[in-house]
């Protein structure tokens, strides 16, 4: 499943298979302003479908008539309770009412999100006739930038939602009353029902379900979970399967069922059992029953347990547990690994993991320790699952997690430790309560001087936190890129090539274009190995499908010249190399699709034309020795050649 940001600031599901099962609103902002204080504006696509899915709450008209009449408001409400798109929802209205709403032919609408460094700010240009929102971190009341940004509001007849949490004070407050879970429910279980599902089984999923909201849980909760049942029905899945999930999510009726199995085993091994199978959730049977007993030994340290009082070993309670933990013990499906063992409810690991960490106070210490172990495992699936669990872990307590694991891993220069506090960040950015607090900290990372939190803050975003939002990942990267780090350019490249897909590729390759043209060499070297990533063709028939479509792109000319052209001394050597060594083997089989591609064969010929010309000739004589191209390509290339201007 892929992920992007829906209207409560939640995440939309796409199809496995590709395509879209039912599409939020997707806030992946375009970006101005300084660098400094970040201004984003809403895409009008996105704004369309806010404005067509956001369901009003019974504050929501007080809040709109006050945006009308009032410069700054103040909406009060706690996070995750839809205050965000409520503002949102407000400021839309009020450009459209007053005919300042973008024109047809602009991308983005008129409503915008300022984003305020935690350091000294230069306060960005409003522009006339906008709405802004602004979200002041936790803690930061910004008391003089609201004053100021309020001057300019007044100043460009603009207007200005500042959300603040419950117990924040100011002027012009709105208290923000969330909608209904019902009628969030209702409303996206049929906007998410689009797609081919049997509308039987649709109004049997909202009887059973609006009649057991209790008004307690987050709009984007609620809403996750009607497009969640709506995808799983279109998958095929058992009505009664959709709804029991929908129950235990709902309702608390699965966690209440691990409490209580948790609760009446005996308090360590049994606990430790539940724990190791949710967190190595589907490997082999050995490892989850050595984590098990692992755990097991660490709290029976802290507790200083007599050994007469210890419990027997893992192995001779195995079927006990697997009963009591509703456990199951597969077959691997690796032939010699033993049996694998699962919970048998999807959403059981992370409950059960998150009631023992939140309900077992005194146990926290062993877990941390215990994961801390795990992920550094000699097995990269038991590494990879135990940083998860920390990232789950981090949705409870960022701070905790960011002293014991984050800090420490981001402080080191070895490789390993980077990757697993990227998977941890990327684990932790699931929870949507949490997205932005991830991006704050992967954007201090990126600005710090040491080498391993930028290159945790490079790796992070080339995961499925920057598939989510590639505009933040890229310009992170920009800034990553700008100090020549051989290493750490490596690490970029790497990350955008995993972001780079044809719906990304031409804001790739736009960005790479910039870095070279900014002359930083960090930028040209990083464009340089990127675009080499990006630019080796798939098969020796076809370019990769990312870049099959640029092939009239000016960039696209600029990166190879780039690629073919750009030096660096390497290390106890003066003498300048190739800075992406393989520049001309790449370019190679983009010349031997010459006669095949005549799209290809526009920027081969461009290409051709502008770099060195003697060194294009050396090339063009060796293929042509080798029987890599044909003898009238050859003689058109070094045609184009001796027009090129020879470099010194």
């Amino acid at each position: 499943m892929d992920a992007g940001r829906d209207v409560y600031g939640d995440v939309r599901n796409t199809a496995s298979e590709g395509g879209t099962i039912f599409q939020g609103s997707t806030f992946n902002f375009t970006e101005s302003g300084d660098g400094r204080c970040i201004v984003t504006h809403l895409r009008i696509q996105d704004a369309n479908e806010l404005l067509e899915w956001f369901v009003p709450s019974a504050s929501q008209e007080n809040l709109e008539m006050h945006v009308d009449t009032e410069t700054v408001v103040f909406l009060r409400g706690a996070e995750g309770t839809g205050r965000r798109s409520a503002a949102r929802a407000a400021l839309l209205n009020w450009v459209r009412k007053r005919g300042s709403a973008a024109s047809p032919d602009e991308a983005e609408e008129h409503v915008g999100e300022i984003r305020l460094p935690r350091d000294k700010v230069d306060m960005p240009e409003l522009r006339r006739g906008h709405g802004y929102l602004l979200e002041p971190t936790s803690g930061d009341s910004r008391v003089r930038e609201i004053d100021h940004l309020s001057d300019l509001a007044v100043r460009n007849e603009c207007r200005l939602v500042v959300v603040i949490p419950p117990k924040r004070t100011g002027r012009c407050v709105i208290d923000h009353v969330p909608a209904s879970d019902q009628a969030v429910f209702r409303r996206w279980l049929h906007h998410a029902a689009s797609i081919d599902v049997d509308p039987g089984q649709l109004a049997e999923v909202e009887q059973t379900i609006t009649a057991r909201l209790d008004g307690e849980h987050s709009p984007s909760l609620v809403a996750a979970q009607a497009r969640q049942a709506v995808h799983r029905l279109w998958k095929g899945h058992p009505l009664a399967s959709v709804v029991e999930d929908l129950l235990d999510e709902l309702t608390g009726r699965l966690r209440e069922d691990i409490r209580r199995r948790i609760d009446t085993r005996d308090p360590v091994l049994g606990g430790c059992f539940m724990a190791a199978v949710a967190a190595l959730h589907g490997c082999p049977e050995m490892v989850i029953s050595r984590a098990a007993m692992d755990l097991a030994e660490r709290i029976d340290e802290d507790w200083k347990v007599h050994d007469e009082r210890r419990t027997r070993p893992i192995w001779e309670e195995l079927q006990s547990w697997l009963h009591s933990t509703k456990s199951t013990a597969r077959p691997s499906p690796r032939p010699g690994d033993g049996r694998t063992l699962l919970l048998d409810r999807p959403r059981a690991p992370g409950i059960a993991l998150k009631v023992l960490w939140e309900e077992h106070p005194t146990i926290r210490e062993a877990l941390i320790e215990w994961l801390r172990r795990l992920t550094e495992h000699p097995d990269s699936s038991v590494q990879t699952r135990a940083a998860h669990v920390v990232g789950m872990f981090a949705t409870l307590d960022f701070d905790t997690i960011n002293t014991r694991f984050l800090g420490e891993w981001s402080d080191s220069r070895s490789s390993h430790d980077h990757r697993r506090a990227a998977l941890v960040l990327e684990a932790a950015a699931y929870d949507v309560r949490l997205k932005d607090r991830v991006h704050a900290h992967l954007r201090d990372l990126a600005s710090s001087v040491r080498y391993g939190h930028r290159a945790v803050a490079v790796r992070a975003y080339g995961s499925r936190i920057g598939l989510e939002a590639p505009d933040e990942a890229l310009r992170v990267l920009r800034s990553v890129s700008v100090r020549l780090n051989r290493r750490l350019d490596h690490e970029i490249a790497v990350t955008v090539a995993n972001l780079c897909h044809p719906g990304t590729a031409p804001a790739i390759v736009g960005e790479l274009s910039s870095w070279v043209t900014a002359e930083s060499d960090g930028g040209r070297y990083s464009a340089a190995l990127a675009f080499g990533r990006l630019a080796a063709p798939w098969s020796a028939a076809s370019v990769g499908p990312a870049l099959a479509g640029l092939c009239e792109n000016d960039h696209l000319v600029q990166l190879w010249q780039n690629a073919l052209r750009l030096r660096i001394a390497s290390k106890g050597s003066g003498r300048p190399r190739l800075a992406l060594p393989d520049a001309w083997d790449v370019f190679c089989a983009w010349v031997r699709l010459h006669d095949e591609r005549p799209d290809t064969r526009a920027v081969v010929d461009r290409v051709a034309a502008t770099v060195d010309a003697r060194e294009l000739e050396l090339y063009l004589r060796f293929w042509r020795r080798r029987r890599r191209i044909s003898q009238e390509l050859y003689s058109h290339l070094m045609e184009i050649s001796k027009g090129a201007t020879p470099c010194s």
